[in-house]
C-alpha cells in the first residue's frame, strides 16, 4: 500500500508541474541546490484494530464475508518548492484539484484527505526554493481478510438415531 500511495503522488505532482527529479527521502531534499523542487516523504504508518464485517459477493458469485482487521492511515508530507511565490501557489492549487477523493488498491477504496498547508520563505527552510509549501496528505484504508460461505449444496448432512438413556424399556 505505501508504494502505490507514493507512486500516485508522485505523479499527480508531475502532473501539476514538478519538471525536476522528485525527492521521497529527506536526505535527498535537504541535499538538492535546485529552487524548483518537489517531494513526497512517508511521514507515519497508523494502524488501529478494527473488526467490521461486510458481506458481498465475489465475481463468480459466491457469497463472501470481509473483515476489516485493521484501520489503516498513511501520511505522507508533500513539498512543492519554487523560486515565484505565484508559480509555488500554482503547482500547489492544480496538485490539490488533481487529488481524488479516493482510490481502489487491491479492490478496497481508499479515502484520501490532506491537513492544512504550511508555507515557508527562504528564510525559514533549509530548501533553496524562494518559496515553498508542505502539505501533509493522509490515504484511509485497512487491512482486510476474506473468508467464503459454504454452500448448503456443500454440506453433508447425517441423522443419527440416539438410543434412550436407560435402554429399551
Amino acid at each position: 500500500m505505501i508504494g502505490v500511495c507514493k507512486e500516485y503522488l508522485i505523479q499527480k505532482l508531475k502532473d501539476a508541474g514538478i519538471k525536476s527529479k522528485i525527492h521521497t527521502s529527506m536526505k535527498t531534499l535537504t541535499r538538492t541546490n535546485e529552487s524548483h523542487v518537489g517531494a513526497v516523504i512517508f511521514e507515519e504508518d497508523k494502524l488501529v484494530r478494527s473488526g467490521s464485517k461486510t458481506i458481498y459477493k465475489d465475481e463468480r458469485g459466491d457469497k463472501r464475508k470481509r473483515t476489516k482487521i485493521f484501520d489503516r492511515d498513511l501520511s505522507f508530507g508533500v513539498v512543492i518548492g519554487e523560486y515565484d511565490d505565484s508559480k509555488c501557489e500554482g503547482i500547489f492549487e492544480k496538485f490539490i484539484a488533481l487529488l481524488e477523493q479516493g482510490i481502489l488498491i487491491d479492490g478496497n477504496y481508499t479515502g484520501i484527505e490532506f491537513d492544512e498547508a504550511q508555507w515557508i520563505d527562504e528564510n525559514d527552510d533549509i530548501l533553496k526554493a524562494k518559496v515553498a509549501v508542505r502539505v501533509l496528505v493522509t490515504f484511509k484504508g485497512g487491512l482486510y481478510k476474506d473468508t467464503a460461505y459454504a454452500l448448503m449444496s456443500d454440506l453433508e448432512q447425517t441423522i443419527e438415531k440416539k438410543e434412550d438413556a436407560y435402554g429399551d424399556e
